[in-house]
């Protein structure tokens, strides 16, 4: 009897060192995976998604909304930088001296790591550099006030993209902001390939008019694709002929559907007055923005408009205009 008791207490001793082994081990696991979450999503709505975008791979030549993005969260740590949506030589050096100060590859690349040290989460109250890149993602008033516009706005996009809309930036929303609408190419034929690969862009195949000439909307971006100008109208106001679509119009309509699903009407073709951009290939037309037709009650055609404004166009018309009540243009210079 008191050998075996003996052995129970030596049994119980054995298992409560190994417990407590146990427990430290799982100690050390859990503060890394908290380590690991605070990296992957803090205070940000997890993904709700199948599978969410992925951070873009930035370097020299890229351009666009994210290459934005980027230059405002440069400067949010200190590195002075132009901000002009182009990744050039002094864009790569602010990289280049922001990776150093964080101890990754000094490589000027902008992947996965550099973006996941850059970002910072934002939320209601918040000011500065950041809440600028958050704004001109989402198509409002880029003032660098996190108020109760960029706060609906982030819901919105949130609720779009199956995140917990809880109104805050961190990584997760971070990376569907920035990773939705990159645009790293300003081949002309590339671009229009990804807008007809864009399932949240739709485009009409005839006129508005009825008129079905194939200078409709779709069959301008599969001309574009193919390598061919985009053919224009002919009726009405139309000069007929053809022309080589803008690729800065091309990135516009693909990084406003980095945070808008939406359908363009028209582009080349169309009647519409004789001096119009559209003939010039700098302009597109939509009617339907997230679903919903375009109208002064619409509640997102203010926003895409800024976003039109935000990708470079200066020719931005809507409802409150004469002759856009129902429609969005956007058109870049000439």
């Amino acid at each position: 009897m008191r050998q075996q008791k003996w052995w129970l207490v030596g049994l119980s001793a054995l298992m409560m060192v190994s417990c407590g082994s146990t427990q430290v081990s799982s100690g050390a696991n859990t503060a890394q995976a908290s380590t690991d979450a605070e990296v992957a999503a803090p205070q940000d709505g997890a993904s709700l998604t199948a599978q969410a975008v992925s951070w873009p791979v930035l370097r020299v030549g890229s351009s666009g909304q994210s290459v934005t993005s980027l230059q405002h969260l440069l400067l949010a740590h200190g590195h002075s930088v132009g901000v002009d949506g182009q990744f050039g030589s002094q864009t790569e050096a602010a990289v280049r001296s922001f990776q150093q100060s964080r101890g990754l590859s000094a490589d000027g690349i902008v992947g996965e790591q550099t973006w996941t040290a850059l970002v910072i989460t934002v939320r209601e109250g918040s000011t500065g550099e950041a809440v600028k890149a958050v704004q001109k993602e989402l198509g409002v008033t880029a003032d660098g006030q996190f108020g109760p516009q960029t706060k609906s706005a982030v819901v919105s996009f949130q609720q779009s993209r199956g995140l917990t809309a809880d109104g805050i930036v961190g990584p997760n929303t971070w990376r569907e902001l920035v990773g939705s609408g990159t645009v790293t190419t300003s081949d002309r034929a590339t671009l229009a390939q990804q807008i007809l690969n864009n399932g949240r862009i739709s485009l009409y195949t005839v006129q508005v008019s009825g008129v079905n000439d194939g200078a409709d909307a779709r069959s301008n971006i599969v001309d574009t694709a193919a390598g061919r100008p985009a053919k224009r109208s002919s009726y009405d106001n139309a000069p007929g002929g053809s022309v080589y679509l803008d690729t800065r119009m091309l990135r516009g309509m693909l990084s406003t559907a980095g945070v808008y699903s939406y359908r363009s009407t028209a582009i080349a073709g169309g009647s519409h007055s004789s001096n119009s951009r559209h003939y010039a290939g700098l302009a597109f037309d939509v009617d339907t923005i997230n679903g919903v037709r375009v109208s002064s009650s619409n509640p997102y055609f203010r926003n895409f408009m800024q976003a039109c404004r935000n990708a470079g166009a200066d020719e931005v018309l809507g409802p409150g205009s004469a002759g856009h009540s129902t429609h969005v243009h956007c058109g870049w210079p000439r």
